[in-house]
Protein backbone atom coordinates (compact mmCIF):
# COMPACT_ATOMS: atom_id res chain seq x y z
CA UNK A 1 0.00 0.00 0.00
CA UNK A 2 1.03 3.41 -0.48
CA UNK A 3 1.20 4.08 3.20
CA UNK A 4 1.90 2.12 5.86
CA UNK A 5 -0.21 3.53 9.15
CA UNK A 6 -3.67 1.99 8.83
CA UNK A 7 -6.95 4.29 8.85
CA UNK A 8 -9.29 4.20 11.39
CA UNK A 9 -12.93 5.46 9.74
CA UNK A 10 -15.59 6.20 12.20
CA UNK A 11 -19.10 7.12 10.37
CA UNK A 12 -20.99 10.11 11.53
CA UNK A 13 -24.76 8.54 11.37
CA UNK A 14 -27.14 11.41 13.44
CA UNK A 15 -26.35 14.80 14.72
CA UNK A 16 -27.46 12.88 18.04
CA UNK A 17 -24.00 11.38 17.96
CA UNK A 18 -22.10 14.40 17.94
CA UNK A 19 -21.49 14.08 21.31
CA UNK A 20 -20.50 10.87 21.36
CA UNK A 21 -18.00 11.54 18.37
CA UNK A 22 -16.81 14.31 20.46
CA UNK A 23 -15.65 12.15 23.63
CA UNK A 24 -14.61 9.14 21.62
CA UNK A 25 -12.30 11.77 19.49
CA UNK A 26 -9.16 9.84 19.80
CA UNK A 27 -10.50 6.56 19.09
CA UNK A 28 -10.71 7.14 15.07
CA UNK A 29 -8.67 8.94 12.71
CA UNK A 30 -11.31 9.56 9.19
CA UNK A 31 -14.96 10.53 9.52
CA UNK A 32 -16.71 9.13 6.72
CA UNK A 33 -20.04 11.13 6.50
CA UNK A 34 -23.11 10.27 3.81
CA UNK A 35 -24.21 12.35 1.27
CA UNK A 36 -28.43 12.96 2.67
CA UNK A 37 -26.43 13.61 5.63
CA UNK A 38 -24.04 16.16 4.77
CA UNK A 39 -26.84 18.02 3.05
CA UNK A 40 -29.13 17.53 5.65
CA UNK A 41 -27.37 19.38 8.80
CA UNK A 42 -23.92 20.56 6.19
CA UNK A 43 -23.92 23.22 8.97
CA UNK A 44 -23.99 21.25 11.88
CA UNK A 45 -20.95 18.89 10.43
CA UNK A 46 -19.26 21.94 9.41
CA UNK A 47 -18.79 23.20 12.59
CA UNK A 48 -17.87 20.08 14.01
CA UNK A 49 -15.16 19.77 11.81
CA UNK A 50 -13.75 23.46 11.67
CA UNK A 51 -13.96 22.98 16.03
CA UNK A 52 -12.29 19.30 16.38
CA UNK A 53 -9.91 19.34 13.03
CA UNK A 54 -8.67 22.48 12.79
CA UNK A 55 -5.81 21.99 15.48
CA UNK A 56 -5.72 17.99 14.72
CA UNK A 57 -3.82 17.81 11.81
CA UNK A 58 -3.94 13.63 11.66
CA UNK A 59 -7.94 13.64 11.48
CA UNK A 60 -9.95 13.78 8.09
CA UNK A 61 -13.03 13.52 7.29
CA UNK A 62 -14.58 12.49 3.60
CA UNK A 63 -17.96 12.24 1.97
CA UNK A 64 -20.05 9.39 0.41
CA UNK A 65 -22.16 10.69 -2.49
CA UNK A 66 -24.30 7.90 -2.13
CA UNK A 67 -25.30 8.28 -5.71
CA UNK A 68 -26.30 4.58 -6.42
CA UNK A 69 -29.76 5.72 -4.27
CA UNK A 70 -31.10 6.83 -7.18
CA UNK A 71 -30.32 3.97 -9.30
CA UNK A 72 -33.00 1.19 -7.71
CA UNK A 73 -35.54 0.85 -4.94
CA UNK A 74 -36.85 4.42 -5.48
CA UNK A 75 -39.60 3.81 -2.99
CA UNK A 76 -37.11 3.98 -0.32
CA UNK A 77 -36.53 7.59 -0.44
CA UNK A 78 -39.77 8.19 0.58
CA UNK A 79 -41.42 8.66 3.77
CA UNK A 80 -44.85 8.51 5.07
CA UNK A 81 -46.47 11.61 6.90
CA UNK A 82 -48.00 10.37 10.41
CA UNK A 83 -51.12 13.42 10.04
CA UNK A 84 -52.11 12.78 6.42
CA UNK A 85 -50.47 9.34 5.40
CA UNK A 86 -48.98 10.87 2.39
CA UNK A 87 -45.92 9.86 0.90
CA UNK A 88 -43.29 12.49 -0.17
CA UNK A 89 -39.67 12.66 -0.61
CA UNK A 90 -37.63 12.42 2.55
CA UNK A 91 -35.70 16.04 3.22
CA UNK A 92 -32.45 15.22 3.09
CA UNK A 93 -32.89 13.27 -0.33
CA UNK A 94 -34.51 16.40 -1.52
CA UNK A 95 -31.40 18.23 -0.90
CA UNK A 96 -29.25 15.88 -2.21
CA UNK A 97 -31.52 16.23 -5.26
CA UNK A 98 -31.55 19.56 -5.50
CA UNK A 99 -27.11 19.89 -5.22
CA UNK A 100 -26.97 16.98 -7.42
CA UNK A 101 -28.76 18.55 -10.30
CA UNK A 102 -31.29 15.35 -11.00
CA UNK A 103 -35.08 15.98 -11.76
CA UNK A 104 -37.58 16.10 -8.51
CA UNK A 105 -40.50 15.38 -10.67
CA UNK A 106 -38.66 12.26 -12.02
CA UNK A 107 -37.97 10.67 -8.29
CA UNK A 108 -41.62 11.63 -7.15
CA UNK A 109 -42.66 9.63 -10.19
CA UNK A 110 -40.76 6.78 -8.50
CA UNK A 111 -38.28 6.77 -11.93
CA UNK A 112 -35.02 5.41 -11.08
CA UNK A 113 -31.84 5.95 -13.45
CA UNK A 114 -30.92 4.13 -16.37
CA UNK A 115 -27.11 4.49 -17.70
CA UNK A 116 -28.91 5.51 -21.01
CA UNK A 117 -29.79 8.61 -18.84
CA UNK A 118 -26.24 9.84 -18.67
CA UNK A 119 -25.69 11.30 -22.45
CA UNK A 120 -29.51 12.29 -22.81
CA UNK A 121 -31.29 13.80 -19.96
CA UNK A 122 -28.18 14.17 -17.76
CA UNK A 123 -25.04 15.46 -18.78
CA UNK A 124 -21.80 13.41 -17.16
CA UNK A 125 -19.48 16.77 -16.47
CA UNK A 126 -21.93 18.57 -15.14
CA UNK A 127 -23.33 16.08 -12.12
CA UNK A 128 -19.25 15.44 -11.90
CA UNK A 129 -18.76 19.11 -11.15
CA UNK A 130 -21.91 19.74 -8.63
CA UNK A 131 -20.82 16.16 -6.84
CA UNK A 132 -17.63 17.09 -6.23
CA UNK A 133 -18.00 20.61 -5.70
CA UNK A 134 -20.58 19.55 -3.36
CA UNK A 135 -17.93 17.39 -1.06
CA UNK A 136 -14.70 19.88 -1.57
CA UNK A 137 -16.51 22.84 -0.65
CA UNK A 138 -18.75 21.62 2.50
CA UNK A 139 -16.56 23.42 5.27
CA UNK A 140 -15.80 26.18 3.11
CA UNK A 141 -19.38 27.08 2.63
CA UNK A 142 -20.26 27.13 6.41
CA UNK A 143 -17.00 29.32 7.06
CA UNK A 144 -18.67 31.66 4.15
CA UNK A 145 -21.94 31.67 5.89
CA UNK A 146 -21.12 32.16 9.66
CA UNK A 147 -18.20 34.52 8.50
CA UNK A 148 -15.74 32.67 10.21
CA UNK A 149 -13.24 33.42 7.20
CA UNK A 150 -11.69 36.50 9.16
CA UNK A 151 -10.39 34.17 11.63
CA UNK A 152 -8.91 31.63 9.60
CA UNK A 153 -7.13 34.32 7.66
CA UNK A 154 -5.62 35.72 10.76
CA UNK A 155 -4.66 32.45 11.73
CA UNK A 156 -3.24 31.16 8.64
CA UNK A 157 -2.32 33.74 6.46
CA UNK A 158 -2.15 33.39 2.72
CA UNK A 159 -3.58 29.35 3.15
CA UNK A 160 -7.13 30.24 4.97
CA UNK A 161 -8.56 29.40 1.54
CA UNK A 162 -7.22 25.67 1.60
CA UNK A 163 -6.17 24.62 4.90
CA UNK A 164 -5.71 20.95 4.75
CA UNK A 165 -7.89 19.55 7.51
CA UNK A 166 -10.56 21.93 6.27
CA UNK A 167 -11.19 19.88 2.86
CA UNK A 168 -11.75 16.05 2.55
CA UNK A 169 -8.97 13.46 2.97
CA UNK A 170 -10.45 12.77 -0.70
CA UNK A 171 -12.83 12.55 -3.00
CA UNK A 172 -15.52 9.98 -3.91
CA UNK A 173 -16.36 9.60 -7.62
CA UNK A 174 -20.24 9.44 -8.44
CA UNK A 175 -20.57 5.50 -8.54
CA UNK A 176 -23.45 3.16 -9.27
CA UNK A 177 -24.35 -0.58 -7.47
CA UNK A 178 -22.76 -3.32 -9.16
CA UNK A 179 -25.52 -6.81 -9.31
CA UNK A 180 -24.08 -8.95 -11.82
CA UNK A 181 -27.62 -10.77 -11.60
CA UNK A 182 -29.69 -7.47 -12.60
CA UNK A 183 -30.03 -5.54 -15.68
CA UNK A 184 -27.19 -3.22 -17.16
CA UNK A 185 -24.96 -4.24 -14.94
CA UNK A 186 -21.83 -4.26 -17.14
CA UNK A 187 -23.23 -0.72 -18.45
CA UNK A 188 -23.43 0.98 -14.95
CA UNK A 189 -19.43 -0.47 -14.52
CA UNK A 190 -18.77 1.13 -17.91
CA UNK A 191 -20.65 4.39 -16.93
CA UNK A 192 -18.71 4.28 -13.25
CA UNK A 193 -15.15 4.15 -15.20
CA UNK A 194 -16.09 6.94 -17.22
CA UNK A 195 -17.48 9.33 -14.05
CA UNK A 196 -13.85 8.31 -12.16
CA UNK A 197 -12.31 9.45 -15.24
CA UNK A 198 -13.72 12.68 -14.98
CA UNK A 199 -13.89 13.19 -11.60
CA UNK A 200 -9.81 12.66 -11.79
CA UNK A 201 -9.58 15.46 -14.51
CA UNK A 202 -12.09 17.80 -12.73
CA UNK A 203 -10.35 17.55 -9.19
CA UNK A 204 -6.78 18.92 -11.39
CA UNK A 205 -8.65 21.84 -12.22
CA UNK A 206 -11.29 22.65 -9.97
CA UNK A 207 -10.50 20.78 -6.73
CA UNK A 208 -6.48 21.59 -6.18
CA UNK A 209 -5.77 17.84 -7.43
CA UNK A 210 -7.43 16.74 -4.66
CA UNK A 211 -7.18 12.92 -4.49
CA UNK A 212 -9.79 10.80 -6.27
CA UNK A 213 -11.12 7.53 -4.93
CA UNK A 214 -13.20 4.72 -6.89
CA UNK A 215 -16.42 3.41 -4.86
CA UNK A 216 -16.77 -0.04 -5.53
CA UNK A 217 -20.40 -1.03 -4.47
CA UNK A 218 -20.80 -5.07 -5.39
CA UNK A 219 -23.30 -7.50 -4.64
CA UNK A 220 -22.16 -10.66 -3.17
CA UNK A 221 -22.87 -12.29 -6.37
CA UNK A 222 -19.89 -10.66 -8.15
CA UNK A 223 -17.50 -11.75 -5.33
CA UNK A 224 -18.30 -15.70 -5.66
CA UNK A 225 -18.68 -15.22 -9.54
CA UNK A 226 -14.74 -15.66 -11.20
CA UNK A 227 -15.71 -13.97 -14.69
CA UNK A 228 -17.56 -11.06 -13.13
CA UNK A 229 -14.86 -10.63 -10.45
CA UNK A 230 -12.26 -10.60 -13.05
CA UNK A 231 -14.53 -7.66 -15.05
CA UNK A 232 -14.54 -5.50 -12.20
CA UNK A 233 -11.20 -5.86 -11.49
CA UNK A 234 -9.85 -5.56 -14.82
CA UNK A 235 -12.23 -1.96 -15.19
CA UNK A 236 -11.10 -0.61 -12.04
CA UNK A 237 -7.38 -1.25 -12.82
CA UNK A 238 -6.66 0.72 -15.10
CA UNK A 239 -8.08 4.03 -13.52
CA UNK A 240 -5.57 6.26 -12.72
CA UNK A 241 -7.64 6.98 -9.16
CA UNK A 242 -5.73 7.58 -5.74
CA UNK A 243 -7.63 4.76 -4.17
CA UNK A 244 -10.45 2.44 -3.76
CA UNK A 245 -13.41 2.93 -1.09
CA UNK A 246 -15.36 -1.24 -1.19
CA UNK A 247 -18.31 -1.65 0.21
CA UNK A 248 -19.94 -5.35 -0.78
CA UNK A 249 -23.67 -5.25 0.09
CA UNK A 250 -24.63 -6.92 3.33
CA UNK A 251 -21.09 -9.21 3.73
CA UNK A 252 -21.54 -10.28 7.53
CA UNK A 253 -17.50 -11.19 8.29
CA UNK A 254 -19.31 -13.24 10.88
CA UNK A 255 -21.80 -15.04 8.92
CA UNK A 256 -20.54 -15.43 5.54
CA UNK A 257 -19.54 -18.49 3.72
CA UNK A 258 -16.03 -18.75 2.51
CA UNK A 259 -15.98 -18.61 -0.72
CA UNK A 260 -17.80 -15.08 -0.24
CA UNK A 261 -14.67 -13.73 2.28
CA UNK A 262 -12.15 -15.72 -0.45
CA UNK A 263 -14.01 -13.58 -2.90
CA UNK A 264 -13.45 -10.59 -1.06
CA UNK A 265 -10.04 -11.50 -0.56
CA UNK A 266 -9.54 -11.82 -4.51
CA UNK A 267 -11.07 -8.73 -4.95
CA UNK A 268 -8.77 -6.80 -2.74
CA UNK A 269 -5.87 -8.75 -4.27
CA UNK A 270 -6.70 -7.97 -7.87
CA UNK A 271 -6.89 -4.52 -7.67
CA UNK A 272 -3.26 -1.96 -8.05
CA UNK A 273 -1.65 -1.63 -4.35
CA UNK A 274 -3.23 1.65 -3.93
CA UNK A 275 -5.33 3.13 -0.51
CA UNK A 276 -8.56 0.25 -0.54
CA UNK A 277 -10.67 0.84 2.58
CA UNK A 278 -13.58 -1.28 3.55
CA UNK A 279 -16.34 1.05 4.35
CA UNK A 280 -17.97 -1.89 6.40
CA UNK A 281 -15.73 -4.00 8.49
CA UNK A 282 -15.40 -5.53 10.81
CA UNK A 283 -12.15 -7.67 13.05
CA UNK A 284 -11.45 -9.90 9.93
CA UNK A 285 -11.23 -6.76 7.63
CA UNK A 286 -8.89 -5.15 10.52
CA UNK A 287 -6.73 -8.25 9.81
CA UNK A 288 -6.33 -7.91 6.46
CA UNK A 289 -5.08 -4.85 6.97
CA UNK A 290 -1.85 -6.55 8.58
CA UNK A 291 1.48 -5.77 7.60
CA UNK A 292 2.02 -9.82 6.48
CA UNK A 293 -1.27 -8.96 4.15
CA UNK A 294 -1.44 -5.76 3.62
CA UNK A 295 -5.14 -6.27 1.57
CA UNK A 296 -6.71 -2.86 3.20
CA UNK A 297 -5.60 0.18 4.54
CA UNK A 298 -8.18 1.06 6.57
CA UNK A 299 -11.81 -0.28 7.61
CA UNK A 300 -14.74 1.78 8.52
CA UNK A 301 -17.74 1.15 10.90
CA UNK A 302 -20.25 3.30 12.82
CA UNK A 303 -20.76 4.01 16.53
CA UNK A 304 -21.77 0.51 17.90
CA UNK A 305 -22.89 -1.07 14.67
CA UNK A 306 -22.36 -0.77 11.13
CA UNK A 307 -19.75 -3.64 10.68
CA UNK A 308 -22.15 -4.82 7.66
CA UNK A 309 -24.83 -3.02 5.51
CA UNK A 310 -27.32 -3.88 3.17
CA UNK A 311 -27.03 -1.05 -0.19
CA UNK A 312 -30.67 -0.76 0.30
CA UNK A 313 -32.57 0.57 2.08
CA UNK A 314 -30.48 4.02 1.78
CA UNK A 315 -30.01 4.91 5.55
CA UNK A 316 -31.79 2.84 8.07
CA UNK A 317 -31.90 2.94 11.91
CA UNK A 318 -29.44 2.05 14.42
CA UNK A 319 -29.62 -1.87 15.83
CA UNK A 320 -29.97 -2.20 19.80
CA UNK A 321 -27.40 -1.89 22.03
CA UNK A 322 -24.96 -5.12 22.68
CA UNK A 323 -22.14 -5.70 24.21
CA UNK A 324 -18.54 -6.09 22.18
CA UNK A 325 -16.88 -9.85 23.29
CA UNK A 326 -13.50 -8.56 23.03
CA UNK A 327 -12.23 -12.50 22.42
CA UNK A 328 -14.32 -13.67 20.15
CA UNK A 329 -14.23 -10.04 18.54
CA UNK A 330 -18.37 -9.82 17.97
CA UNK A 331 -21.45 -8.15 19.54
CA UNK A 332 -23.52 -10.48 21.65
CA UNK A 333 -26.64 -10.12 23.47
CA UNK A 334 -26.05 -9.53 27.08
CA UNK A 335 -27.35 -12.43 28.27
CA UNK A 336 -24.62 -14.82 26.24
CA UNK A 337 -22.00 -12.56 27.14
CA UNK A 338 -22.86 -13.02 30.75
CA UNK A 339 -22.80 -16.78 30.12
CA UNK A 340 -19.66 -17.07 28.51
CA UNK A 341 -17.97 -15.07 31.55
CA UNK A 342 -19.80 -17.37 33.80
CA UNK A 343 -18.63 -20.18 32.03
CA UNK A 344 -14.86 -19.17 32.01
CA UNK A 345 -15.02 -18.31 35.63
CA UNK A 346 -14.58 -14.49 35.08
CA UNK A 347 -17.94 -13.95 37.05
CA UNK A 348 -19.50 -16.23 39.89
CA UNK A 349 -22.68 -15.53 41.10
CA UNK A 350 -22.58 -18.08 44.05
CA UNK A 351 -20.18 -15.52 45.91
CA UNK A 352 -20.45 -12.06 46.91
CA UNK A 353 -20.83 -9.35 44.22
CA UNK A 354 -19.93 -12.36 41.45
CA UNK A 355 -16.42 -11.89 42.60
CA UNK A 356 -13.52 -9.63 41.61
CA UNK A 357 -12.70 -8.20 38.41
CA UNK A 358 -9.16 -8.80 38.04
CA UNK A 359 -9.60 -11.85 36.02
CA UNK A 360 -12.16 -9.76 33.70
CA UNK A 361 -9.36 -7.48 32.98
CA UNK A 362 -7.29 -9.94 32.41
CA UNK A 363 -8.65 -11.91 30.26
CA UNK A 364 -11.65 -10.29 28.81
CA UNK A 365 -11.00 -6.58 28.50
CA UNK A 366 -9.18 -3.88 30.05
CA UNK A 367 -10.40 -0.50 28.63
CA UNK A 368 -11.05 2.78 30.63
CA UNK A 369 -14.66 2.27 30.12
CA UNK A 370 -15.23 -1.26 31.68
CA UNK A 371 -12.63 -0.15 34.45
CA UNK A 372 -14.66 2.98 35.09
CA UNK A 373 -17.90 0.57 35.15
CA UNK A 374 -17.25 -2.63 36.83
CA UNK A 375 -14.68 -1.45 39.39
CA UNK A 376 -13.56 -3.89 41.54
CA UNK A 377 -16.95 -6.27 41.57
CA UNK A 378 -18.22 -7.88 38.76
CA UNK A 379 -21.68 -7.68 39.71
CA UNK A 380 -20.97 -4.14 37.92
CA UNK A 381 -21.12 -5.93 34.42
CA UNK A 382 -25.00 -5.67 34.91
CA UNK A 383 -24.37 -1.90 34.14
CA UNK A 384 -24.07 -3.44 30.03
CA UNK A 385 -27.95 -4.78 30.22
CA UNK A 386 -30.26 -3.50 28.69
CA UNK A 387 -33.06 -3.11 31.39
CA UNK A 388 -36.03 -1.06 29.98
CA UNK A 389 -38.80 -2.25 28.24
CA UNK A 390 -41.11 -1.41 25.13
CA UNK A 391 -43.90 -3.10 23.77
CA UNK A 392 -45.77 -4.14 20.66
CA UNK A 393 -48.98 -4.48 20.15
CA UNK A 394 -50.52 -7.09 17.97
CA UNK A 395 -53.98 -7.93 17.16
CA UNK A 396 -54.25 -10.45 20.09
CA UNK A 397 -51.52 -10.39 21.88
CA UNK A 398 -48.87 -7.67 23.63
CA UNK A 399 -45.13 -8.24 22.88
CA UNK A 400 -42.53 -6.87 25.10
CA UNK A 401 -38.87 -6.60 24.48
CA UNK A 402 -36.06 -5.01 25.71
CA UNK A 403 -34.82 -1.65 25.43
CA UNK A 404 -31.46 -0.27 26.38
CA UNK A 405 -31.85 3.14 28.59
CA UNK A 406 -29.30 6.17 28.16
CA UNK A 407 -27.00 4.56 30.56
CA UNK A 408 -26.48 1.56 28.79
CA UNK A 409 -26.17 3.11 25.33
CA UNK A 410 -23.21 4.86 26.44
CA UNK A 411 -21.68 1.90 28.15
CA UNK A 412 -21.95 -0.18 24.90
CA UNK A 413 -20.68 2.08 23.14
CA UNK A 414 -17.82 3.99 24.71
CA UNK A 415 -16.94 -0.35 25.08
CA UNK A 416 -16.93 -0.78 21.73
CA UNK A 417 -14.94 1.67 20.14
CA UNK A 418 -12.06 1.16 22.57
CA UNK A 419 -12.13 -2.09 21.81
CA UNK A 420 -12.29 -1.48 17.77
CA UNK A 421 -9.00 0.50 18.90
CA UNK A 422 -7.19 -1.96 21.02
CA UNK A 423 -8.26 -4.30 17.44
CA UNK A 424 -6.42 -1.68 15.32
CA UNK A 425 -3.73 -1.54 17.58
CA UNK A 426 -2.79 -5.09 18.05
CA UNK A 427 -2.81 -5.83 14.82
CA UNK A 428 -0.48 -3.20 14.20
CA UNK A 429 1.86 -4.94 16.67
CA UNK A 430 1.67 -8.65 16.91
CA UNK A 431 2.73 -11.26 14.81
CA UNK A 432 -0.43 -12.17 12.15
CA UNK A 433 0.34 -16.27 13.47
CA UNK A 434 0.06 -14.87 16.63
CA UNK A 435 -3.21 -12.93 16.84
CA UNK A 436 -4.37 -16.37 14.56
CA UNK A 437 -3.72 -18.30 17.28
CA UNK A 438 -5.32 -16.28 19.79
CA UNK A 439 -8.12 -16.36 17.76
CA UNK A 440 -8.60 -20.67 17.87
CA UNK A 441 -7.43 -20.43 21.70
CA UNK A 442 -10.48 -18.38 22.00
CA UNK A 443 -12.36 -20.56 19.74
CA UNK A 444 -11.81 -23.53 21.59
CA UNK A 445 -12.16 -22.16 25.39
CA UNK A 446 -15.72 -20.91 24.30
CA UNK A 447 -16.95 -23.58 21.73
CA UNK A 448 -18.35 -25.86 24.73
CA UNK A 449 -20.44 -23.37 26.43
CA UNK A 450 -24.17 -24.11 26.56
CA UNK A 451 -24.54 -21.00 25.02
CA UNK A 452 -23.02 -21.34 21.81
CA UNK A 453 -25.05 -22.76 19.03
CA UNK A 454 -23.17 -25.67 17.15
CA UNK A 455 -22.10 -23.47 13.76
CA UNK A 456 -21.39 -20.01 15.98
CA UNK A 457 -17.79 -19.97 16.19
CA UNK A 458 -16.95 -21.66 12.32
CA UNK A 459 -16.38 -17.90 11.02
CA UNK A 460 -12.77 -18.09 13.43
CA UNK A 461 -11.62 -21.36 11.71
CA UNK A 462 -12.44 -19.49 8.59
CA UNK A 463 -10.67 -16.08 9.15
CA UNK A 464 -7.20 -18.34 9.92
CA UNK A 465 -7.60 -20.44 6.51
CA UNK A 466 -8.22 -17.33 4.76
CA UNK A 467 -5.64 -15.19 6.39
CA UNK A 468 -2.74 -17.83 6.65
CA UNK A 469 -3.55 -18.88 2.59
CA UNK A 470 -3.15 -15.34 2.39
CA UNK A 471 -0.33 -14.77 4.06
CA UNK A 472 1.27 -17.71 1.82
Amino acid sequence: MANNKTVHILRYGTVAEKVHLEKAFSAFDYLSINGNTAAYVSNAIAKFIVEKFFSNKEKGYFIDPITYAFQNKIDLLFSKSKSTNEYSIKKSIAKLIDIYGLSMNRIKQRIPLVPSDFGSSIDKDSFVERILSFQYNLVYKHVQEQDLQKYLDYIAPGQSDNIPQLRPKFLIAPYFYLDNQAPYWEEWLSLNIELANISIAQSKHNCNNLPVFAQIVLNKSVITDPSSLNKIVKAYSILECDGYTIWIDDLNEHESAKAELNGFVALLKGLPRKQIYNMYGGYFSILLTHKSLSLLSGVSHGLEYGESRMVYPVGGGIPVSKYYFLPLHRRLDFTKAFYLLEYAKVLDTNIENWGSSDKYFSDICGCSQCKKIIGKEMINFMEFESKEFYEIHRKNHVLRRKKASSDTKQNCLYHYLLCKKMEFLQVERKDLKQLLNDLKNKSQLYQACHSIKEGELDYISIWDEICSEAEE
